[in-house]
């Protein structure tokens, strides 16, 4: 595989993940703003907390400024690993919680995104049978199942109009001497039929 197909591959996976970029994007940064606010205060504190140690320290020792001057050296040192120890976990913290946040809101967008271009398909009265199925760990599992029952029923429903648009189309054609605005109405009936019959095709992904 090419430099160019594996970074063409690489943009599907992750335009699969992002189905719905606004509303998975919203609530994402949603959570990131609420894990780096509780970070930022925790880290805070600890912060505090390792320089009033320090302060304390060199309080201690300033009867002796040779030993101050290596105590305070060595716990602004600590301080200062303190510090970037906080960072470098809410750094890390933002981006598991951006993988995650996407990885969660993924299973509620690929449903809504399946439900929504089933809505599609029927508003362009296209109604095959293969309805793709939720996969196993989706959320919305009773909602789309309640959703699928809505559509076969819709189907079904179509299909006995067909079976009734064929016995009216025979019956009209049964009789030999028809006025001419049968023949209309015959013409009508055999469109309807056709339209949807088209309906009831399976369509190219």
């Amino acid at each position: 595989m090419t430099k160019s197909e594996q970074k063409q591959q690489h943009k599907r996976r992750l335009r699969n993940y992002l189905l719905d970029v606004g509303l998975q994007l919203r609530y994402t940064v949603f959570i990131i703003a609420v894990a780096v606010f509780l970070t930022a205060v925790l880290g805070s504190r600890i912060y505090v907390a390792t320089q009033e140690t320090t302060r304390i320290v060199a309080l201690t020792a300033s009867v002796d400024p040779a030993t101050e001057r290596e105590l305070v050296q060595q716990f602004q040192a600590k301080d200062r690993v303190v510090l970037w120890g906080i960072a470098g976990f809410g750094l890390l913290l933002v981006l598991t919680v951006t993988a995650v946040g996407i990885w969660m809101t993924h299973r509620i967008a690929g449903p809504l995104h399946n439900i929504g271009s089933v809505f599609a398909r029927i508003r362009d009265n296209k109604l095959p049978e293969d309805l793709r199925n939720l996969r196993k760990g989706d959320e919305l599992q009773a909602f789309h199942a309640g959703f699928r029952e809505m559509y076969d029923a819709i189907r079904a429903r179509v299909l006995r109009d067909n079976e009734a648009i064929e016995k009216a189309i025979a019956a009209i054609e049964a009789q030999t001497d028809r006025p001419a605005e049968m023949e209309q109405v015959l013409e009508d009936l055999r469109r309807l039929r056709l339209e949807k019959a088209q309906s009831l095709e399976k369509q190219e992904e």
